[in-house]
């Protein structure tokens, strides 16, 4: 390929430029006057978010997200004036440690009201129509929307937009979808939203705000034309995204793009580090010496994230599982059995966290043919040259035979009997009684599905095809019971935990008012101290 005549195709070129845009900003918010709060008594916020966020597990990318939805189910209240939210809002953020203190414009403070000010106008708008049923799922919508767009307001990026752009028109042009019951708008709809979960590793809830966007591109605007449309058809609106979402088509447009988006993601490291993009695209050898030591960097990275994911995931097993052996497992042996069983309860308490973290220990993190794989991959994402043509077909699940797929069902059944009933019959031999088998199974799902999502970040690494043998098939067949009644579990389990209800509902506002009447009386004491120096 060093005979190739490369070239930088328009796309890339749209891509420079959003980098460029980015650094232009950035050396113009140089002088500009910054948000600064007192932290007198800061971290004390810092440390109880630390704790809540141990008890309820999310995604490293999700915590900005779902600390501002939590803090608006306490301050957003219909009729209050916006102004009156948006200040202590940012200030609960830096205190909490999701957004750095003296680092924001002090505009921002504005920039965040106006969003709220739209978003109760919508309110006004969407919710009287309604039945009294709808609104409240209206309501908790709204408020999650809010939430996600003032995320994107605090994190956004000119390079990770012009990436994620870049990254739909690749697809765009790449991606043929095999199916004949999908028109060309759907089709891009589909594309656009496993671009985002793929790529920008949003939830449902971003998701769902980004197609919003697309489907309405002026809602960022505040027209009144815009917010008028939305709220007269939100249920309507809402049920479009939900469907586009959970498009039968989604799972498979996903899997295609975890295949090529580490080639993405190298992309933007490599980019990121100078301040004329195009001048490095221009030297072939020197991007393939540059994409080498960013494929090098990510695996270090990766392998400290797993580091952080799995520590994570062992406190909030070890957090969860302690108290739950103390609320209900210890009380059970000692007053309806009449004794305690000691070597169950050690096995409940140790085996989990253990399991944990000799998953963690064993991910492999890929070797020198996947950085080769990645080199050729970036060029093959930058440069349009002779006879390219790279596409990649996505097809529907395959037609069975109803007796075919039944009997796959009858199997499928089968593996969750065969596995679940052998880990009961051993359990059983043991010496565990119902509760603490019941405990054991459930963490056991827990912790497999924590230990596939680390394995995960490392294969999201590789670009080399997996290749399957019957070993590799057999411990899938029995595995993907338990990781799949695990991530059941753990989606359904947040929407349950009473450790979360306990520390929202009973601790948070009070502790968090405190917090604020304490930093008021400390600004107060500080006022008065300057008045003697006039």
């Amino acid at each position: 390929m060093s005979d190739t005549h490369y070239t930088v195709p328009v796309a890339v070129q749209r891509l420079i430029k959003s980098y460029n845009k980015e650094t232009h900003e950035e050396e113009a918010r140089v002088n500009v006057s910054k948000l600064k709060i007192s932290e007198a008594i800061g971290r004390l916020a810092f440390f109880y978010e630390k704790i809540r966020n141990s008890v309820d597990y999310q995604e490293e990318n999700l915590i900005i997200k779902s600390a501002i939805e939590r803090i608006l189910r306490r301050k957003f209240i219909p009729g209050e004036d916006p102004a009156l939210i948006s200040g202590p809002l940012l200030s609960e953020l830096i205190r909490g440690g999701y957004i750095q203190n003296n680092s924001y414009p002090e505009s921002i403070v504005d920039d965040v009201t106006k969003v709220i000010t739209k978003y109760a106008r919508f309110l006004n708008k969407a919710i009287p129509p309604l039945e009294q049923e709808q609104r409240e799922g209206v309501f908790d919508w709204t408020l999650t929307m809010l939430a996600c767009e003032l995320e994107d307001l605090l994190s956004f990026s000119w390079q990770k937009q012009g990436m994620l752009e870049f990254v739909y028109l690749t697809m765009l042009e790449r991606v043929e979808i095999k199916s004949k019951n999908i028109t060309a708008d759907e089709r891009k709809v589909q594309i656009y939203s496993a671009t985002l979960r793929t790529y920008a590793q949003y939830d449902f809830d971003l998701t769902s705000y980004h197609l919003l966007k697309y489907f309405y591109p002026d809602w960022k605007d505040n027209k009144e034309d815009t917010i008028n449309r939305v709220a007269k058809n939100v249920l309507n609106v809402k049920a479009t995204i939900e469907k586009q979402i959970n498009h039968p088509l989604q799972d498979r447009l996903i899997r295609q793009l975890k295949k090529v988006n580490i080639l993405f993601l190298i992309l933007a490291d490599v980019l990121s580090k100078h301040d004329d993009p195009l001048d490095l695209l221009q030297d072939v050898e020197r991007l393939e010496d540059e994409v080498e030591e960013a494929a090098t960097e990510k695996y270090k990275t990766v392998k400290s994230k797993l580091r952080r994911t799995s520590i994570r995931s062992i406190i909030y097993i070890i957090i969860t599982k302690m108290m739950l052996a103390l609320i209900i497992e210890l009380p059970y042996d000692l007053f309806i059995l009449g004794h305690l069983n000691y070597i169950p309860i050690a096995i409940n308490v140790i085996f989990h966290p253990t399991l944990l973290f000799i998953i963690a220990l064993v991910v492999h993190i890929p070797a020198k043919e996947n950085t080769e794989k990645i080199k050729e991959g970036v060029k093959d994402l930058i440069y349009s040259y002779p006879d390219k043509d790279i596409k990649y077909q996505v097809k529907p699940k395959a037609a069975r035979s109803g007796f075919t797929s039944l009997l796959f069902k009858l199997f499928y059944v089968l593996a969750y009997f065969v596995t679940f009933g052998g880990i009961l019959l051993l359990l059983f031999m043991i010496g565990f009684n119902w509760l603490g088998m019941l405990l054991f199974v459930l963490f056991l799902t827990l912790v497999s599905f924590f230990g596939f999502r680390v394995r995960q970040l490392a294969k999201d690494l590789v670009v080399v095809d997996r290749k399957d043998n019957i070993i590799s098939a057999t411990i899938d067949f029995f595995a993907i019971p338990v990781i799949r009644a695990g991530h059941w579990l753990s989606v359904n389990f947040s929407k349950i935990n009473v450790f979360v209800f306990i520390l929202d509902v009973i601790i948070e506002a009070p502790f968090k008012l405190i917090i604020e009447v304490f930093e008021d009386w400390l600004g107060y004491i500080r006022e008065k101290r300057e008045e003697l120096y006039d």
